[in-house]
């Protein structure tokens, strides 16, 4: 059934605190919910309840005949509640059988929960939506074979119970709604810190793990730390509770979960250091520990009104944990980062079946929203409003934000009129962002005049499956010019009076034109458009191959020079895909020019290196065939190791000093690469060598180099990498995705054995997504086998996944919805696929999102 964001109603009772009583056994548990309301509508008050078995319900200490129970679909519907009054129920639930991963579940040996967006009502009977907000306390009963009784807030008291069992109480002063309640039940060692907030006050850090991990634990409680630290420098934001936990979980849906002082993380982003997690690893580790604990004040002490506003959120918090990274690390390495996930995940989103704008006005299963969309798109529009307002107004509006809202549940409009309200500013054009659907297309063109240049940009909306309005939305364009002799230009734009080296343009209607005058003796200049990536777009202008190098060259702008080299790379590919000749030589001197600039980050070198995924290459061609687009790749990668073999032997040559720095190992790694693809004998020889290096990133480093080789060294690596770490449950994680990804080795009959293998398990995401997952993601000639065998393959898993866990189906089916830009019998191949999956999909998550591709 279809919910929407146009329906939305007050609950008719607040929950002045809420009591909880869990009493955890080996075959069930129990769970008595107290409520405190007071009545605020005249409505029925549901109290959501899935999966569960009702032992009592009683109101004021009235116990309800079991023929009186209100029982609805949904949960327990009351009707002409008191004024004020106190319920109580006492539920059964099965945590020990629940692989939906919901709830509260058993996750290697410990019990744990994920409430977000609706698993509490598998918990126990509560109004399981985001504006009801209420002060927690909590009580947790166990045996004594689980040390760890832990949840939300400070911890009260603790105590035992007979010979063999024992409780804890927890309380938690600050209101929250029910996905935040988290707990965590299990025999966990410890890591523990502290933090001095800037009040002076003492925060108590501890990270819970399974037994012998505390030693992988110090990487992510620096982050924790450097996050703190940052929250209060940029947004005055201190934390507020005597304790911050932090739970490592072996089988989670999702990254991590930010509930209110217990944090949950899947074990992969908590468990890290060089020698078990590559570089890449470690900084996405800083990241997520991050982005959940900035939750804290946007998500938590403020929180959304109903899931429609997920944004509010997600939205906000991603552009803060992407502005920490920038601020621990290197602003443009991040931010090309940053829109390279964005085109490789949102872009592709925005033109599919799933389309939605970044706040959706309906939906049948919440859980297909937790999207690209919604976060990194989200976070592109907050980013805009802040370049638009600048850092000082947007801060006075994140200011004035807290200040009205703090402790209350409230919407996306809530947040844009705080902005506005801050600063003075009409900030309602930017509504437009929240309401529409597709990636605009920017059209940039000019206009070469005696005395200056005139750009003429113009916008359009592309249809969408979501039937979104196509408005005009607010473009802002950062943009310079850079001269001949590669120094930046100063224009002045007409009706200005000052000439600048950098100028920002806000496109508002459909089109608009701009005139610029260079200096006197300026010459010659070319555009640099979309400075720093400034809106979440498809620029399309009439720079020549020639203007692009320059620009890749020398333009100030580090992003773009970034993506001077991915649009160069991308035409190439393109060109080479439709079997035309290719001439390589200009790119790779650009390269080299990158690659000799001494002002230049490694980490920068790499990842210009790196050239464009399939997704981005898919949505440049139409019809696109992803397979002659994955070989055209490869045949570019090659070309270019054979063109830039003197700097990658060099590079393999100075191995010992490239390992010292993250940047240094980036660049050798991405150059090893090159050289394999090229069929190098000395850099497979190299990469073969780097597998045994103590360094995770050079160790998998070379083994991604060679897994697309023929040559005999990517069995034995891969070998070598298996036989070393086969006690590693995360780190055999790796090597399910190289043995997946594998062009070579990865055959469908191969995902079978890697499915028997010991080390993987069925019911943990991490494993599933590790292989197949990696299939669909990485390995292209066999997942889009022209036969069709791939799609038929992937339905006949996703069946059986949604099964157990329907949100790793849904989510996993995504890659299958996505073949507008295919020719039609790939599009039929894909479709019968879908039709299997839709005919044994047991599940609305599932059904939802293929429903909407068929």
């Amino acid at each position: 059934m279809l919910k929407y964001r146009a329906d939305y109603r007050p609950a008719s009772c607040k929950v002045i605190s809420a009591g909880l009583d869990i009493s955890i056994f080996d075959d069930r548990t129990f769970v008595t919910t107290t409520l405190e309301l007071e009545r605020a509508g005249d409505d029925p008050f549901l109290l959501n309840g899935r999966e569960l078995t009702l032992h009592e319900l009683s109101i004021d200490g009235r116990v309800l005949d079991e023929a009186d129970w209100p029982v609805s679909e949904a949960g327990l519907s009351l009707e002409g509640l008191p004024a004020k009054c106190v319920v109580r129920t006492r539920a059964e639930c099965h945590p020990e059988s629940n692989t939906a991963l919901e709830g509260l579940y058993l996750s290697g040996g410990m019990y744990c929960t994920q409430c977000e967006p609706e698993g509490f009502r598998r918990i126990g009977f509560f109004p399981d939506r985001p504006d009801v907000m209420t002060v927690f306390t909590v009580r947790i009963e166990a045996g004594r074979e689980f040390p760890q009784l832990l949840s939300n807030g400070n911890l009260v008291e603790t105590g035992e119970i007979g010979d063999d069992r024992h409780y804890a109480l927890w309380h938690d002063p600050h209101p929250k709604p029910s996905y935040l309640f988290a707990c965590v039940v299990g025999d966990l060692d410890l890591a523990a810190d502290n933090f001095t907030t800037a009040s002076g006050r003492n925060v108590d850090l501890h990270i819970y793990v399974e037994k012998g991990n505390t030693h992988l634990t110090g990487h992510a409680m620096e982050s924790l730390k450097r996050s703190m630290r940052w929250d209060e420098d940029s947004y005055g934001l201190e934390y507020d509770l005597d304790l911050f936990q932090i739970v490592a979980v072996s089988h989670f849906n999702m990254g991590a979960m930010e509930n209110k002082g217990l944090n949950i993380f899947n074990s992969k982003f908590v468990l890290a250091d060089p020698s078990t997690a590559t570089d890449e690893d470690l900084d996405r580790v800083e990241s997520i520990v991050a982005h959940e604990y900035f939750h804290n004040w946007t998500g938590n002490r403020v929180t959304c009104r109903d899931w429609f506003q997920l944004t509010l959120k997600e939205g906000l918090t991603v552009y803060r944990d992407q502005c920490f990274s920038a601020d621990m690390h290197d602003e443009g390495v991040q931010r090309a980062g940053d829109v390279s996930l964005l085109r490789a995940a949102q872009f592709p989103e925005d033109a599919s079946p799933t389309a939605h704008p970044i706040r959706p006005e309906s939906y049948r299963e919440i859980n297909n929203f937790y999207t690209p969309t919604v976060y990194e798109k989200g976070a592109e529009v907050i980013r805009m409003m802040a370049g638009y307002l600048g850092r000082d107004g947007f801060r006075r509006g994140t200011d004035l934000y807290f200040e009205r809202h703090d402790g209350n549940a409230v919407t996306c409009d809530d947040f844009v009129a705080a902005l506005a309200d801050a600063n003075d500013r009409d900030m309602s054009a930017f509504q437009g962002w929240y309401k529409q659907a597709g990636t605009p297309k920017l059209s940039v063109s000019r206009r070469i005049e005696p005395d200056g240049i005139t750009l003429d940009l113009a916008q359009a909306t592309p249809e969408t499956a979501a039937d979104t309005p196509r408005e005009p939305l607010p473009v802002p364009v950062r943009l310079g010019f850079i001269g001949a002799d590669g120094q930046p230009v100063r224009t002045r734009l007409d009706g200005e009076n000052e000439a600048r080296d950098e100028h920002v343009l806000l496109l508002d209607g459909a089109a608009a034109a701009f005139r610029f005058v260079g200096e006197a003796g300026s010459g010659p200049m070319t555009p640099s458009l979309l400075r720093g990536f400034s809106a979440p777009v498809r620029l399309v202008d009439d720079l020549s191959d020639e203007e692009r190098l320059h620009l890749m060259a020398h333009d100030s702008d580090l992003f773009n020079r970034w993506d001077s080299a991915q649009m160069l790379a991308t035409g190439a590919i393109l060109s080479l895909a439709g079997g035309e000749a290719v001439a390589i030589e200009p790119l790779a001197a650009g390269y080299r020019r990158i690659l000799g600039d001494g002002m230049l980050l490694d980490e920068f070198k790499a990842g210009t290196l790196r050239l464009p995924g399939l997704a981005v290459l898919e949505a440049a061609r139409s019809p696109a065939d992803p397979v002659a687009l994955f070989g055209a790749r490869r045949g570019l990668l090659a070309s270019l190791g054979r063109a830039l073999a003197s700097q990658i032997a060099a590079a393999i040559d100075a191995r010992g000093k490239m390992v010292e720095t993250a940047g240094g190992r980036a660049l050798l790694t991405q150059l090893v690469e090159l050289g394999v693809a090229a069929g190098d004998a000395h850099a497979i020889t190299a990469a073969a060598d780097m597998v045994a290096d103590r360094n995770m990133t050079i160790s998998q480093g070379g083994l991604k180099a060679l897994i697309h080789s023929d040559d005999p060294a990517r069995e034995q690596a891969l070998k070598a990498f298996h036989d070393r770490w086969q006690a590693d449950s995360l780190v055999m994680e790796k090597w399910f995705q190289m043995e997946s990804m594998s062009s070579v080795g990865g055959t469908l009959d191969r995902l079978d054995e890697l499915m028997r293998h010991p080390g993987f398990d069925p019911k943990n995401p991490n494993k599933v997504r590790a292989v197949l997952g990696a299939f669909m993601a990485g390995n292209t000639p066999r997942f889009h086998a022209a036969d069709g065998s791939g799609y038929s393959y992937m339905a006949d898993r996703l069946v059986e996944i949604d099964k157990r866990n329907p949100q790793i189906a849904a989510r996993m089916a995504l890659p299958m919805t996505r073949m507008a830009n295919y020719d039609g019998s790939r599009q039929q191949l894909m479709r019968a696929a879908l039709a299997t999956i839709r005919a044994g999909a047991g599940s609305n998550d599932l059904k939802e999102v293929v429903d909407k591709a068929l």
